[in-house]
């Protein structure tokens, strides 16, 4: 009787405390949304639970409370509240409508915890798949061109580079999930070589995070966030690019979800088959020659083959492991001009590019907030130059045997990071803790002796998180690194963040940077036709501080969101590392003294789900020591203009886009022979997009095509006005391909059981 007694007690208890268990989906997409908030109220208790990756949860609901009704509320990032009444135990599937006008994805980089950019400290925007797919960007430049305060140039060997607050690309740190990217060429990353396959968004901060990252994170920060779960059982994603210049891309990702593990694969190709503005001009006289001059093109033949693996195992509902793996095979074609007086050879150039990088994540909560992240990665780039001598009427082909034509450089990066933060949601008091440990080697004939060099920088770093009050928070933080050949001083930090009103906000900060000069700077030789770029082992760091202050306004409206932004930003350098002309054709890197950068920039914005339009503007000014010691001006302002629209046919599946972006004109001083500071000034221009796409079968098809470029840049007018007695010069710089037409292909199949 005894047994059977506590038997029927169990049993009470049970039903007295039953398992609602709820799932919550996409109702466009059918799929789970992950890490919902359940809400439900009875009586006058109230409780919430966050469901799991899956969209899954179970409520601990008495029973004798659901026959009364119990009401539900049902939140999650990007979607509409849904609320409802439960007045039984049976499982029960919630539907969410997405939210065009309450979206705001979640950031994680320079964050305490996954937020949202509209409460991140730092002045941070995103670049989401849905714009990605809208400028139809096919790789990293193509996603920054229309952005304020970034500028792009490019070089058809070394790639395209950017500029950003009026600081060169090796002053911007350029992350994949976290991890530093390497393989700078004259410091710049090449942007063309970063295709956006598979990759879910774009975060970008403006301004130092050089607590965070250290070296290279002062100017700003760039962080590739890639797909890491499935959302389906099985997924496949191919897409496919085409222009009528002779670019064919194709890429395909395809995922697959086991219990709690997601694994997805990603492969592609991309071809460009090279391009000159002269063809159709004949550049010799056939009748006197018969080489093929047309072999030469200004923008090189160019294939990439990539892939990439990533793993999540999902422990439990709050930790995970995973691994990702990249490789990439680059290659550029060079073929010179037939050569005088014969025409009968010429010389030609290949250079491949290998990236091989690994990573391992590990990613956790515990109860109040408190969150740990940690990654070890490895990183291995090599470049390879080959130059040969081509007989045009045998075509065969033999290597040149002069010194610095055949050459193989090859650097790896490691890097181990482990950060851990405390952030309750209602506490004062927040705080993050972390060690960024980094060794980079190089290797290869042009790299110091040819024996291969070595630099470390292992640094530790923490930041204070303080609410005085709920609309106020102040983040002071610092990073004490060791680096291995530099002196590397404390760097120091401060953020605010002020939310004035519902719908503004205020941030401002300060930071010091330190940027120790890379190993290429240091040792690096670069020789070719075109290039005779030598390092400096007497290079002294940069040392720099960075202020901004910035205004934004959001605020939903009845029939869609207005935003506003008005910011600005003043950098100061010291012995600012610059790439100069030493005599003729040789460059060496060398410290210019003091460099100084302002500017600011306004824009305003309006989405209602059918229309989204954005207007800016921006304006940099740079400060050149050199240029003041030789009577030039004190400031070189470069303006520029940005606008977009984009309407939005959701019924139907079309949308339109267009997208302008005007450049002004930018100078500069340059350093030349004989001590002489010419200025550089660049013409200014106007880059315009158009596209038209759309949504078939069930949104798993999407057709785009339009026009790139619509006003046909191609060289852009440049200027050397030199000091002293000596005369100026000029010429022109490749900027873009011209004009060009494109057709998109995108195909995305689901399946869900």
């Amino acid at each position: 009787m005894r047994i059977l007694g506590i038997a029927l007690l169990l049993v009470t208890c049970i039903r007295a405390s039953a398992q609602v268990q709820v799932t919550v989906l996409d109702a466009a997409t059918k799929q789970p949304v992950p890490y919902a908030h359940i809400s439900w109220q009875a009586g006058t208790t109230t409780a919430t639970l966050a469901g799991d990756a899956n969209g899954r949860a179970r409520l601990p609901i008495p029973e004798q409370r659901l026959a009364s009704g119990v009401l539900l509320k049902v939140l999650a990032l990007g979607y509409h509240t849904r609320m409802d009444t439960i007045r039984s135990a049976a499982p029960l599937t919630v539907r969410l409508e997405p939210s065009a006008l309450e979206l705001q994805q979640a950031v994680i980089t320079g964050q305490y915890r996954p937020s949202t950019a509209e409460k991140a400290v730092h002045r941070l925007r995103t670049i989401d798949a849905q714009r990605i797919e809208r400028l139809a960007a096919e790789n990293l430049g193509d996603a920054l061109r229309q952005e304020l305060n970034i500028r792009l140039s490019q070089d058809n060997i070394l790639g395209t580079s950017m500029t950003m607050q009026g600081l060169g690309g090796e002053n911007v740190k350029v992350l994949v999930d976290g991890v530093p990217m390497i393989g700078r060429q004259n410091g710049n990353l090449d942007l063309a070589q970063i295709d956006l396959s598979g990759i879910e968004r774009i975060e970008v901060v403006e301004g130092p995070l050089s607590v965070n990252y250290g070296t290279n994170a002062l100017a700003g920060t760039i962080n590739l966030i890639t797909r890491k779960r499935t959302r389906a059982l099985y997924t496949l994603n191919v897409n496919s690019y085409a222009e009528h210049l002779g670019r064919l891309n194709l890429a395909a990702t395809a995922g697959k979800r086991f219990g709690r593990n997601d694994l997805l694969l990603t492969a592609g190709r991309n071809f460009f088959g090279g391009w000159d503005p002269r063809q159709g001009e004949s550049l010799y006289d056939f009748r006197r020659h018969l080489a093929d001059s047309t072999r030469f093109q200004q923008w090189k033949p160019r294939e990439q083959i990539f892939g990439r693996i990533s793993y999540r195992w999902s422990l439990t509902d709050k930790w995970s492991l995973g691994y990702k793996g990249e490789v990439m095979r680059d290659q550029i074609t060079n073929r010179g001009l037939p050569r005088a007086p014969y025409h009968e050879s010429a010389f030609d150039e290949q250079y491949l590019t290998d990236r091989l990088d690994n990573a391992l994540f590990a990613e956790g909560a515990w109860g109040r907030g408190r969150h740990l992240n940690a990654i070890l990665a490895h990183n291995r780039y090599r470049r390879t130059r080959n130059s040969w001598s081509r007989d045009l009427t045998t075509l065969e082909e033999q290597l040149i045997a002069t010194a610095g034509m055949q050459d193989t450089s090859r650097f790896t990066l490691t890097n181990a990071r482990i950060v851990y933060s405390s952030s309750p949601d209602s506490s004062k008091l927040a705080y993050e803790l972390g060690t960024d440990l980094n060794h980079e080697t190089g290797s290869g004939a042009r790299i110091g002796d040819g024996g291969g060099e070595t630099i470390g920088d292992y640094a530790a770093f923490a930041s204070l998180e303080w609410r005085p009050v709920r609309a106020l928070t102040i983040r002071p933080g610092a990073r004490f690194a060791y680096n291995t050949r530099y002196g590397a001083p404390l760097i120091p930090s401060i953020n605010v963040r002020w939310q004035l009103d519902s719908a503004i906000t205020v941030r401002g900060s300060f930071a010091q940077g330190f940027r120790a000069p890379s190993l290429k700077e240091l040792y690096f030789l670069f020789v070719d036709v075109n290039h005779d770029i030598q390092g400096n082992t007497d290079l002294e760091a940069e040392r720099s501080n960075n202020f901004s202050l910035g205004l934004n306004y959001r605020k939903p409206l009845r029939t869609g969101v207005l935003t506003a932004e008005i910011s600005g930003f003043y950098n100061t350098i010291t012995d600012l590392i610059t790439l100069a002309q030493m005599s003729g054709t040789l460059y060496s890197y060398m410290n210019i003294g003091n460099y100084r950068t302002m500017g600011g920039s306004a824009g305003i914005g309006w989405d209602n789900g059918h229309w989204l339009a954005s207007l800016g503007g921006a304006t940099t000014a740079r400060h050149d020591d050199l240029g003041v010691d030789v009577g030039g001006a004190a400031w070189l302002v470069t303006p520029e203009l940005r606008g977009s629209i984009t309407r939005e046919w959701r019924k139907q599946g079309w949308s339109a886009s267009c997208f302008v972006k005007y450049q002004g004109e930018q100078g500069s001083y340059v350093y030349s022979s004989e001590s002489v500071v010419g200025r550089n000034t660049l013409d200014p221009y106007v880059m315009a997009d158009v596209n038209v796409a759309k949504r078939l079968f069930d949104k798993r098809l999407r057709l785009a095509v339009g026009c790139k470029n619509i006003a046909n840049v191609t060289n852009v007018g440049s200027t050397v006005a030199a000091g002293g007695v000596h005369g100026g010069g000029g010429g022109v710089v490749p900027m873009a391909i011209g004009r060009t037409w494109f057709l998109r292909i995108d195909v995305d199949l689901n399946r869900t059981e």
